[in-house]
Order: structure tokens, then C-alpha cells, then sequence
């Protein structure tokens, strides 16, 4: 149970750190790695690989070195943590990247989940944004609850 436990809050901090890290870091000082990702989405060519899938190295390192350290010394709780990461990592690939983005043609039909469709409005918000609290949107996972009501 304790294990469980440990994958889901790693799951979740890592929203926590994407949203600081998109803040803080994709639109601050590496904004010109992230840039073409905004860029390409306004020319409708987002299909294809960018400087901004680098970042997905940079978020999987960590995953892969828990993974390691704990299959290493025995230590399950690195594993959960890594693991939690993982997870994270997949489900933002495939809500940013595959729901949203289109990317990889790996989904061709209409999103009917609620939440889902409220991901997708938060993050067009971001890239598209009507106002300065739009483009504030950082999150994926976790976004204003508007998005929701819409």
C-alpha cells in the first residue's frame, strides 16, 4: 500500500515540477529550446520532431536513475518514486502530445472525456491565449477548474 502510495504522489509532484519547470524554465531562461514548440503550433506543423522534445530527456533522466538506484540496492521506494515519474512522463506524452497535438498520428478521433476535453481547453488557452491569465496556464494535469465549466 505504502509502495502505491509512493508512485501516486510521485505522480502528482511531478505536475508541481512540469508547471514550475514550464514557467520557469521553458518560457525563461531555455525559452529558445521551447520557442519552436509555440511556433510550429501556430504553423500547424507540430507534427514533426522539435528543439522542445529535448526536454523529455531532461524529465526522463531522473525516472531512469531512481529506477536504477533502487533495482541497484534493493530499495523499492526508489523504484515506486521512479516509477511515479514514468507514469507521469507517459501520461504527458500522451495528453500533450497525442490528444492534443496530434503529434505521431497516433489518435485520429474526437476526445469525449470531460476531463479530458478540460485539459485540452486549459492548453489551448496556453497556446492561443485570449488574455494574460490564459497564457498563464502551465499545468497539464491540473489546471483552473473554468476549464471544466466550459
Amino acid at each position: 500500500m505504502l509502495l502505491a502510495a509512493t508512485v501516486l504522489s510521485s505522480f502528482i509532484f511531478m505536475e508541481f515540477i512540469a508547471w514550475s519547470n514550464h514557467k520557469y524554465v521553458m518560457h525563461g531562461f531555455l525559452w529558445v529550446v521551447h520557442r519552436d514548440h509555440h511556433e510550429n503550433l501556430t504553423k500547424n506543423i507540430s507534427k514533426k520532431l522539435e528543439r522542445n522534445d529535448a526536454f523529455f530527456v531532461v524529465y526522463a533522466t531522473p525516472a531512469i536513475i531512481l529506477i536504477i538506484s533502487g533495482l541497484s540496492s534493493g530499495s523499492p521506494y526508489l523504484v515506486a518514486t521512479g516509477a511515479g515519474f514514468t507514469l507521469y512522463g507517459i501520461a504527458n506524452f500522451l495528453v500533450h502530445d497525442v490528444l492534443y497535438h496530434r503529434r505521431f498520428n497516433l489518435f485520429k478521433g474526437e476526445v469525449k472525456n470531460p476531463y479530458l476535453k478540460a485539459a485540452i481547453r486549459a492548453h489551448d488557452a496556453h497556446h492561443k491565449p485570449e488574455s494574460k491569465s490564459d497564457f498563464n496556464v502551465f499545468g497539464l494535469l491540473i489546471f483552473p477548474a473554468r476549464f471544466l465549466k466550459e
